[in-house]
């Protein structure tokens, strides 16, 4: 059977895409695999793909064959909901993920050795690296990397190899931007005018060495890419960063290894590309998380639960102000994070589950999970956004 991918298909009263005969026939152009039915979708995100049958697709080699057959569909099918959830595909290993991914032809992968993520991750394979290692990592929705000068990825595929058990929790949560920036727009105007006109800058707090138990815990060495501060400080110089050692986010001494750095403007609301969608693209919903962790620099773990807990205004404003120096309200951003909620499809991982996200029209989020260390596992890989630019103007690779 051949079915079109979105045309013709449409959410029950419970937002679960259901096909019929009838839509079947009637779809047009055809496209060669099952657009199924899964608790996960919402007003047809995400798109859920499967293959036409079970001896359709036998490994990932096939699987890759079968994206560059079908790679038109797939590329409307993301820019239209803005992720796709390939589902029953024979994936079982970091190496049929890897090869799956490179079955996207042009994607050029951003590796976590090159990107500025602040997240701490491990290398899994060429393409392939974890999810946040950090305890208190991802809680909160966010734009992968949208928060650093250069390097955020265009698009992140997400792969389960491990689900965790029942009850144990461990989705992922998405979110539209565009929606939120929509219901920002009519909540909170001025807010958002600010953000369009004046843009964001956000403030790092990080020590020499990598800090597993933070979301936000990756080493100035390893996000700069630099082994002494002289070179790390050539770094900032040529990106536009401002800069000081040895403070904490209250002000506070610190060890002249401790760095407090501040990004050049950035924006805070982007037009997806391929689209005529302006999206929340930003970290500022994600900062509320990290106010509360560089809160408590040099206490393993932190003691706060990052999806429940609130910083302070002043936390806020040392991580994330708007360009002209002024106040980011705490409430708009705690309005921003339950509208999100609102919005939410959470992915109930099945083993081999691939989840591909587009970064400027979905925001992300692990939900909270409890299991034993190896329980659950799922790794992502990072596509690399060609066109790093604020306000027009292209950024400046470190």
């Amino acid at each position: 059977i051949r079915v079109a991918l979105v045309p013709g298909l449409n959410p029950t009263s419970h937002g679960t895409m259901t096909t019929t005969k009838e839509q079947i026939t009637a779809s047009s152009p055809p496209f060669s695999a099952f657009v199924s039915s899964a608790p996960e979708q919402r007003n047809n995100a995400p798109v859920v793909l499967t293959p036409p049958s079970p001896d359709a697709v036998k490994d990932a080699a096939a699987a890759a064959s079968w994206v560059r057959e079908n790679r038109t569909e797939i590329d409307a099918a993301l820019s239209d909901a803005g992720a796709v959830l390939f589902r029953g595909f024979p994936f079982a290993s970091i190496d049929d993920f890897d090869t799956f991914v490179r079955g996207f032809d042009g994607w050029n992968d951003l590796s976590y050795d090159r990107s500025m993520s602040f997240a701490v991750r491990k290398r899994c394979s060429e393409r392939i690296c974890t999810t946040n290692e950090g305890k208190s990592g991802g809680l909160v929705f966010h734009h992968e990397q949208a928060q650093t000068p250069l390097w955020w990825p265009s698009k992140v595929f997400f792969c389960c190899l491990v689900p965790s058990k029942p009850g144990d929790g461990g989705a992922t949560g998405l979110a539209s931007s565009a929606d939120v920036y929509q219901k920002l727009k009519a909540r909170h105007p001025e807010f958002i005018r600010k953000c369009e006109e004046e843009g964001v800058r956000y403030t790092v707090y990080a020590g020499p060495m990598q800090d597993t138990s933070k979301g936000a815990g990756r080493s100035w060495k390893s996000f700069f890419h630099s082994e002494t501060k002289e070179e790390c400080e050539a770094k900032m110089r040529a990106g536009g960063w401002d800069w000081e050692w040895g403070v904490g986010p209250d002000g506070s001494d610190m060890s002249d290894e401790f760095l407090k750095c501040t990004t050049p403007v950035l924006d805070a609301v982007k037009i997806a590309p391929g689209t005529d969608k302006k999206c929340f693209f930003n970290q500022l919903i994600a900062t509320t998380a990290n106010a509360l962790e560089f809160s408590k620099v040099g206490v393993d773990g932190g003691g706060f639960d990052p999806s429940t807990d609130v910083p302070t205004q002043e936390g806020v404003d040392a991580c994330v102000q708007f360009a002209d120096g002024t106040s980011i309200p705490l409430d708009i951003l705690l309005d921003a994070k339950k509208m999100c909620e609102d919005i939410a499809i959470d992915v109930q991982w099945q083993k081999g589950d691939v989840a591909l996200v587009c970064n400027y029209l979905m925001m992300h989020a692990r939900r909270p999970w409890v299991g034993e260390a190896g329980t659950r596992q799922v790794v992502a890989s990072l596509i690399e956004e060609p066109d790093c630019t604020s306000f027009g103007k292209p950024l400046t690779a470190l």
